[in-house]
This record gives C-alpha cells, sequence and structure tokens, in this order.
C-alpha cells in the first residue's frame, strides 16, 4: 500500500500512527507554502517518500503539506530528523520552483489517544496543530527582521466595525452533492441492486415526504447479507427495517467546522457515514465524511492565517462567527470589549518590544481569569493591536470587569522598570496625570429575545466603550442590547 493516499483518513495508516504515539515515537510535520509559489510538486514528492521509511503517511493539499513521522529511539539522532527532513523539502520545492522558496514548517510529536478519543481525532488534532505552526513559520519568515522594522503595535484598527471585516466561513450545503434517496417501503433486494449497480454509490438515504429519516450503507447492507442467514432473513424486507435510525442530519447553512466535530464524535460504527444535508428540514444532498474532513483542514490552515501572531488568539471573521453562531442559538450571552489605554505612549516610550510584552501580558491577564470561571461557554479573541474581545454566557458580567481589571493592576508594575510614572501623554500629545497604562472595557448584554445581529452589537460596544474611557483609571461600562438601542443608533 502507497504511503501517499488521496484520503486524510485511512484507516491502515490510522492504526500504524496511533500505534506509534502510545510510543512517543511519531510526529506530524506540516510545510505550508506561500500564496505566490506553485503547488508541492507531488511526482517528486512521492519519490522521495518512497525511500524513506520514516515517513508513514503523506498528503498535499494545493499549499499543504502533512506527513506522519517515525522518530527514532536514539534522543540525538531524534532531534536530528526533523531539519534534515525539512531541509530536503526545502530542495524538492526549490529545484522545482527555479528559486529559494519561502515554505514554513510545524512540527508536534503526537501524543498517546486519550481515553474516549478515536484514532481519528488524534490525527485529526495532530495535523491541525501543525498545519497552525506551520502556517505562522511562514508568516514570520515574510516578515523582515525586527531590528530593521519595528513591528506596528500601535496601529489604531478602528472601522465602521471595530471587530472583524472577515466572509463568512464555509457552509456545508456548500458541499452537498446528490445523493439516491428512497421511501421506507423499499426493499432491501431493490436497495442492494443499486449499489450493485452503481459501484460508485455508497450511501442511500432513505425519505418520507422530502424528509431524511434513516441511511443505508453500502458496507452495512454487504455485511448483512453476507451474514449467516442474511439472505433469507432480510433480502425481502423493507429497508426502514435495516437502516441507521439516527444518521447525523445538519441544516445547510450550518459550518463546516461544527459539522465535522459533530461527525468526529459519533461512534466508531458510525464514524463514515454519510453526512446528511437539508433545508429547512427537506432533504437535498449528502457529504462524505473524506470530503468534510478535507474541506475542514483546508479551513483549518486558513483559519491559521487569522490567529493573531503576537498572541495565538482567533481574530476576524472567527470572531464573526463565533458571535453568529452565538446569536442563531438565542441564548443570552455578553460581549466584552477591552482595550489598553495610552497604549501608545507606554509602545513610544518603552520600546516596541515592551509594547509586545504588554499587549501579551493582557492576553494572558484576560485568558487567566477566564479560565478560572467553571460552568461557562466563554471565547477570547485578539481583534488587533491593543484590542480584545471576549464572549460569555456568564450572568455577573461586573465581577468579571473586576476581575480583569485586579488581576491586570496585580502583574503590571515590573513592565515600567525601577519607577511607576506618574503621568502620560494621550494620543493628542497632552500629558495626563495617570500612573501608566489602564484597562477599559465596554460590555453589551444580549438576552436572547430581541433580533441582533453582529453589525449592531459591535456599534453598541463601540459607543459603550467611549463611555468607559470617560472614566478614570480603569473602567468598565455595560449596556444592554435591546431593539431601542438600535433604533437610537440608527
Amino acid at each position: 500500500m502507497s504511503k501517499w493516499v488521496k484520503s486524510l483518513l485511512n484507516p491502515a495508516c490510522i492504526r500504524m500512527i496511533v500505534g506509534g504515539s502510545r510510543e512517543g515515537n511519531v510526529g506530524m510535520l506540516a510545510g505550508r507554502l506561500g500564496p505566490d509559489r506553485a503547488t508541492w510538486p507531488k511526482k517528486k514528492l512521492k519519490q522521495w517518500m518512497e525511500g524513506r521509511s520514516q515517513i508513514l503517511w503523506g498528503w498535499q493539499g494545493e499549499h499543504l503539506l502533512l506527513l506522519a513521522v517515525r522518530l527514532p529511539e536514539d534522543e540525538r539522532r531524534r532531534h536530528a530528523v526533523r531539519p534534515e527532513l525539512e531541509a530536503q523539502l526545502r530542495g524538492i520545492v526549490s529545484e522545482e520552483a527555479g528559486a529559494e522558496a519561502a515554505i514554513g514548517f510545524g512540527f508536534i510529536l503526537l501524543p498517546p489517544r486519550a481515553p474516549g478519543h478515536s484514532g481519528e481525532q488524534l490525527l485529526m488534532e495532530g495535523m491541525l496543530e501543525a498545519g497552525a505552526r506551520a502556517y505562522k513559520a511562514l508568516e514570520e519568515a515574510k516578515v523582515p527582521e525586527l531590528s530593521a522594522k519595528p513591528a506596528k503595535a500601535t496601529a489604531d484598527p478602528k472601522s465602521a466595525d471595530p471587530w472583524s471585516e472577515g466572509e463568512q466561513g464555509l457552509t456545508v450545503g456548500r458541499l452537498a452533492a446528490a445523493m439516491p434517496a428512497m421511501p421506507p417501503e423499499t426493499p432491501v433486494s431493490a436497495a442492494a441492486e443499486w449499489f450493485e449497480e452503481q459501484p460508485d454509490s455508497h450511501s442511500i438515504v432513505v425519505v418520507i415526504e422530502g424528509q431524511p429519516r434513516g441511511l443505508i450503507t453500502r458496507d452495512r447492507l454487504n455485511r448483512m447479507l453476507a451474514s449467516k442467514f442474511g439472505m433469507p432473513l432480510y433480502w425481502n424486507r423493507t429497508i426502514d427495517k435495516i437502516m441507521e435510525n439516527a444518521p447525523l442530519v445538519a441544516e445547510a447553512d450550518m459550518q463546516v467546522e461544527a459539522v465535522a466535530r459533530r461527525a468526529m464524535d459519533r461512534s466508531d460504527s458510525q464514524l463514515y457515514d454519510t453526512v446528511i444535508v437539508t433545508e429547512q428540514g427537506r432533504y437535498v444532498g449528502g457529504v462524505t465524511v473524506k470530503a468534510l474532513l478535507e474541506s475542514f483542514a483546508s479551513l483549518q490552515a486558513e483559519a491559521a492565517r487569522r490567529v493573531n501572531p503576537l498572541t495565538g488568539l482567533p481574530g476576524g471573521d472567527i470572531i464573526r462567527r463565533e458571535i453568529e453562531a452565538r446569536i442563531k442559538m438565542r441564548k443570552p450571552f455578553s460581549v466584552y470589549y477591552a482595550d489598553l489605554d495610552y497604549f501608545k505612549w507606554f509602545n513610544d516610550s518603552y520600546g516596541y518590544s515592551a509594547g509586545d510584552d504588554m499587549i501579551r501580558y493582557t492576553a494572558s491577564v484576560l485568558d487567566g481569569v477566564l479560565n478560572q470561571e467553571e460552568g461557562t461557554n466563554h471565547f477570547l479573541g485578539h481583534i488587533g493591536g491593543d484590542d480584545f474581545i471576549s464572549i460569555s454566557d456568564r450572568s455577573d458580567p461586573e465581577a468579571r470587569c473586576r476581575a480583569f481589571i485586579e488581576r491586570f493592576h496585580a502583574g503590571v508594575d515590573p513592565m515600567y522598570g525601577t519607577a511607576r510614572p506618574t503621568a502620560v501623554i494621550d494620543r493628542h500629545g497632552g500629558a495626563v496625570q495617570q500612573p501608566g497604562v489602564t484597562l477599559s472595557i465596554a460590555v453589551i448584554r444580549w438576552d436572547g429575545s430581541d433580533t441582533v445581529s453582529h453589525e449592531e452589537l459591535s456599534r453598541l460596544a463601540a459607543a459603550c466603550k467611549k463611555k468607559a474611557k470617560e472614566l478614570p483609571g480603569s473602567a468598565y461600562a455595560i449596556s444592554e442590547a435591546i431593539a431601542a438601542s438600535f433604533e437610537e443608533r440608527a
């Protein structure tokens, strides 16, 4: 069997990789080409892999390469494997392109499979993590040395929509393909004959008045008929007697990421079953697990572009999609829009490196408070610059804001060196009697009743943050997202 496979989830490869992960000697190496480069040279890569027994498995996308690598037991040799492979891969691409190619590499040692996790989940998590690291390395390779050009940490990313301007994520409906549908009274014999006549068809959806009720798969049907007494027992029955009664059904507007995670959470017996796609409850098609996960992997690689390289927090359209997903659930939540006051002064006074440290410190403060909370469903994102956003279903925002501010001031003093300042300079060049950087937080609470949009919440948060900044020192302001607020700001 070739180590180079079209499917991301090849059962034989999964067993081999998971077996090696138990011993701690299998890693996932990802290579990411920049958008200005052609695709990975597949023919040369296949030839290269054939002579290397340490490569257990490989998959190539347009710009993403994934390799499962067996590592030697010798510690010294183990550390040498990764740079050797990366150098060889660079050589292959450079030879094909005729010039030195910009490539980002990411590597993760696969941990042993945790109880309750399937081999597929372990492999997918490793691919996504290695792919994200590869993209981050590619982005860093494109940026000149910091000593030559300081990073613009002081940029003010405010716009009409201060949270994001990204596009919507890929929905599962765009992946749906036509699949055969049959009524429940169809004989099993007819379904078997259909599979015999259509070798490329692997699933039949059982439909009643346009709504999916079950799923028949080729493999499961063949196993049933091949069992002892299978033919006389099942051949003349109807398919509703043998169908899978609880297939995974997803509305066409659901995000691919959400559907992929639900698919991976299914039992082993259903793991490879087709996902049925509906529009307003009516059957429109299906998506194979292969198509779903390949799209998911591609989306995750693209999502790495939108992860802030300084803090590792999500931004851009990831924030937008998180908010819109919560709005669809119609459950109450609060949005916390936080940024630093007088950060430009700090960045200009102490240098951009210290400014980066301040941004990372603020991210760690917010994350630390969130991780101490129990029983809440929270999200933390980095909009850009010194702006952060948190989303939570917690019902007492005052307590959370106080915790953010207290933790921020508890550890910020070392950032100033030997003496804390007594005055700062505002954005207009005026002196302000203020002992350093402070934190302003705007909170918008939504009770899940009125119709609301991401843009409306964004506008309300921007207005609320102005109120917080008018208060002395670190402060917060809280506003309710109600219909009257939207009309007022229209």
